[in-house]
């Protein structure tokens, strides 16, 4: 009987061994979002994504508590400047391929939201790869306007 029990333990531990592998697969660094102003129920989120695994992996699911949906777009400003944005229908990150999201390019859009984004504030969201265990990143809600660096023009100095 003990025998029958430390072998059983031995596949349970050996069949967990490649959901433990594909769990690390999928790192996510670097989120952030944008404040909203009053009365916004829509935000932007930017992170970078990385696959560290052997296999492709595609995005299925992304959710947070604070949005009642998340999607994928794209956009991109053409030469004249005009703007335009999309949705992606699919997401597929191939083994060592980094994915980054940020502004003129991809980037997700959280709608729904329940309550408006605040400097500094965290916001949790899950994504869910194919074969891999949900992934969460905070966002760091930055300001609306990044603030610029002091032009030279307003720097003073007093020569003798």
């Amino acid at each position: 009987m003990l025998r029958k029990v430390t072998g059983a333990a031995v596949v349970l531990w050996m069949s967990v061994l490649p959901l433990q592998a594909a769990q690390a697969a999928m790192e996510i660094t670097a989120g952030w979002t944008r404040q909203t102003v009053p009365g916004t129920t829509v935000a932007v989120g930017y992170f970078v994504v990385k696959n560290t695994g052997t296999r492709t992996r595609e995005l299925l699911k992304i959710t947070s508590p604070l949005s009642s949906g998340i999607t994928l777009h794209q956009s991109s400003v053409d030469a004249q400047g005009v703007s335009r944005m999309w949705p992606i229908g699919k997401l597929e990150v191939e083994p060592g391929q980094t994915v980054t999201f940020a502004p003129n390019g991809k980037h997700l859009m959280l709608a729904g939201l329940t309550q408006p984004l605040r400097v500094g504030q965290r916001v949790a969201v899950t994504l869910v790869f194919q074969d891999e265990a949900p992934v969460t990143v905070e966002l760091t809600v930055r300001p609306l306007v990044e603030e610029a660096a002091p032009s030279m023009d307003h720097l003073h100095h007093d020569h003798p």
